[in-house]
């Protein structure tokens, strides 16, 4: 994994360093949810949690042909939560650091007689997640201890898909981000529980400048 992300960098300086690239960096804020399906003592149940996170990033937009353009990134995200864990019926607290790499096609809508333009945008990114903290009952685990019957995938697909309005220089984004594959590794049976799937999205809104 530590692989792809140095590949990762030395892509993004590459494409910075490039004469008709675009940098942007950013900051935003996510409200981060999960959906899970799973059974207990043989009957089926489903529920959802809700968290909380903030992130920094950069991209590197290069023109393909107008008006579409490529777009490749990395972010870093420290997200949170304080809810209730629905089939144990307790109250938990997860805190978590992951580093993402998006990978998008963007189409630029440029008004000719304004210093707006609007570029939809959907691509596929890679997670990693750096590090992961559970806190349940007075006792803290750790999320990639499959010990603990958590069992965390560091490592997560997805894909995505938002907007950006741009004026001038400044760039507001939605997004919407959401994991292909599950998000931790329980999946089959655990004594009494057997998890069917766990995935995890999030939606985004952010700030950035280009230059």
């Amino acid at each position: 994994m530590k692989r792809i992300f140095i590949i990762a960098i030395v892509l993004l300086m590459t494409l910075s360093s490039a004469a008709q690239t675009t940098k942007e960096v950013y900051v935003g804020y996510s409200r981060v949810m999960n959906h899970y399906e799973f059974s207990q003592w043989g009957r089926k149940m489903s529920g959802s949690g809700y968290g909380n996170g903030v992130e920094a990033g950069i991209n590197a937009i290069r023109p393909i042909t107008k008006p579409l353009a490529l777009s490749f990134g990395l972010q870093t995200m420290y997200g949170w939560d304080d809810g209730v864990a629905e089939f144990l019926n307790v109250r938990e607290t997860d805190q978590f650091i992951k580093f993402l790499v998006p990978v998008s096609l963007l189409c630029e809508i440029r008004s000719s007689k304004t210093n707006f333009a609007i570029e939809p945008f959907a691509g596929l990114d890679c997670s990693f997640y750096a590090y992961g903290k559970c806190k349940r009952r007075g006792q803290t685990y750790d999320w990639f201890d499959g010990k603990n019957s958590l069992g965390v995938n560091r490592i997560q697909f997805g894909w995505h898909i938002g907007a950006n309005i741009v004026y001038k220089r400044y760039v507001f984004t939605m997004n919407f981000q959401e994991d292909f594959t599950n998000i931790d590794g329980i999946e089959g049976r655990v004594g009494s529980f057997h998890e069917y799937s766990n995935h995890w999205a999030n939606i985004e809104l952010r700030i950035g400048y280009r230059f």
